[in-house]
């Protein structure tokens, strides 16, 4: 999961009553998401395939089978935002997200036939602001625009069959990015007989960290449709199309000798990024007049990853709001 897809939020609560005048907002959201199986482009492989047998297997050694591979990802993320509406078109937001992260591993090396690695904690808070580009009747625009500061760890440790001991984890499981990045966002809501929302997004990733790469940019369209069925339970439907580069530069950390220095494809920085559509549904109820309470889950339809790398089996997500 990357950051972006984090920390993705509705800038315009299509659901708001209108009867909290206070300029705060909250929320609290508890995102998850699992990766497991493979793909390479848009097909499937097997285990057996990534997986490399040994030296003594006479299978030969190639940029596309390893003596690591991951099994299962697992992630956890849990988001505080608070806002602040400072008049009828300007917001601000802050948000940090707490991570946890988990993946088990199977191997060709003595002693770490199958293992598990994970890291938890802060990951990169974002400062951004919103305006109001228009408002009427039937429809409004927002225009967001923020930075991503680098407060997640990008030197999380644990032991791999690399050497003995903790050695520097993988790219996916480290917390942040490392580097100042901002995330620009345009949405328009359709407060019509159809009540539809269309984000566009994009993070754009600056310089270099401190273990000489950056990730990759990433890019989204989503769009959501919501159901008035009732003025407390209401249902939506979404559609989201995401793209991501490949990370720029290379953690030498996680490299072992040539001409294969990429023991595991989670440490290959060309291997990163693709396209994915997923479709996903939700409910909100309204608790009170001031909180809502919303219930999403989401399933990848499309993938076409830079692989092989592990795909997005679901997604799940869970967020209590006090809105403007």
């Amino acid at each position: 999961m990357s950051l972006v897809e984090l920390l993705e939020q509705s800038i315009d609560d299509p659901f708001s009553s209108g009867q909290d005048k206070s300029p705060w907002s909250f929320s609290f959201q508890r995102s998850s998401a699992e990766f497991e199986d493979f793909l390479d482009g848009d097909n499937r492989v097997s285990e057996d395939e990534v997986l490399w047998s040994g030296p003594n297997s006479g299978e030969p050694r190639t940029d596309k089978n390893f003596p690591v591979v991951p099994g299962k990802i697992t992630q956890t993320a849990y988001i505080i935002s608070v806002g602040y509406a400072f008049d009828d078109r300007w917001r601000g937001h802050i948000t940090v997200p707490y991570i946890e992260q988990n993946t088990d591993h199977i191997s060709i090396v003595p002693n770490y036939a199958t293992f598990e690695i994970d890291s938890s904690g802060v990951g990169d808070a974002v400062v951004s602001a919103s305006y109001k580009l228009s408002d009427t009747e039937r429809a409004n625009w927002w225009l967001t625009a923020g930075l991503s500061i680098p407060t997640g760890s990008i030197d999380e440790e644990g032991d791999t069959p690399r050497a003995p001991g903790d050695q520097q984890l993988p790219y996916t499981m480290q917390l942040g990015s490392g580097t100042y990045d901002f995330p620009i966002e345009i949405s328009y809501h359709n407060k019509g007989e159809h009540d539809i929302t269309i984000t566009l997004a994009a993070l754009i990733r600056s310089g270099t960290n401190d273990n000489d790469y950056r990730l990759g940019n990433s890019y989204s369209l989503t769009g959501r449709y919501n159901f008035h069925f009732s003025e407390i339970l209401q249902p939506y439907i979404g559609l989201n199309i995401n793209y991501s580069d490949s990370i720029h530069g290379a953690d030498e950390s996680l490299q072992t000798e040539p001409p294969f220095p990429y023991p595991a494809p989670i440490t290959d920085p060309d291997l990163f990024g693709g396209t994915k559509i997923g479709a996903r549904a939700g409910i909100s109820w309204r608790v009170s007049d001031n909180y809502r309470l919303a219930v999403e889950v989401g399933k990848p339809i499309y993938q076409n990853l830079n692989g092989p790398q592990t795909r997005e089996d679901w997604r799940s997500s869970v967020k209590i709001s006090r809105p403007f």
